[in-house]
């Protein structure tokens, strides 16, 4: 993990883990990071990492913050929220394919993966297929 104050300058912290971290992101004052078997990471600072119990040993790769809930995605269509960073529920995604990509954006979440796959939720519960246009695989989404 490395951390930084202006982009410029980086400093190497230690995460505690030799598990490859996939994700990041921060929210409700609290820094949230994903990665290999299902780990799932929290620091209030970014400098201190605690690690936190998923409940899958699914690979996540995606991981955002928006409406005072988390949101992270992965394997097989893996989705997991937590309004803390700290407790994680599974959630059902309707697919199968790998979720790479997250992100909260217009009062929704949308979630984007293999085969073009886009999914979009409210409330980080309840997920809707969406036609993307393509089959090819979908890595990263944002939002402006």
């Amino acid at each position: 993990i490395l951390t930084s104050s202006d982009g410029i300058t980086w400093t190497e912290r230690t995460s505690g883990t030799p598990i490859e971290l996939y994700g990041v992101t921060s929210g409700n004052g609290l820094f949230v990071t994903v990665g290999e078997s299902g780990t799932i990471l929290t620091s209030p600072d970014g400098i201190t990492w605690t690690e936190r119990t998923s409940g899958t040993p699914k690979e996540l790769y995606g991981v955002t913050s928006g409406n005072g809930l988390f949101v992270t995605v992965g394997f097989f269509g893996t989705i997991l929220t937590s309004p803390d960073g700290i407790t994680w529920t599974e959630r059902t995604s309707g697919t199968w394919v790998y979720l790479r990509g997250v992100t909260y954006a217009s009062s929704a979440f949308v979630t984007v993966g293999k085969s073009g796959t886009i999914l979009t939720s409210p409330d980080g519960t309840t997920w809707t297929s969406r036609t993307s246009g393509t089959s090819n695989e979908l890595r990263g989404v944002t939002s402006r």
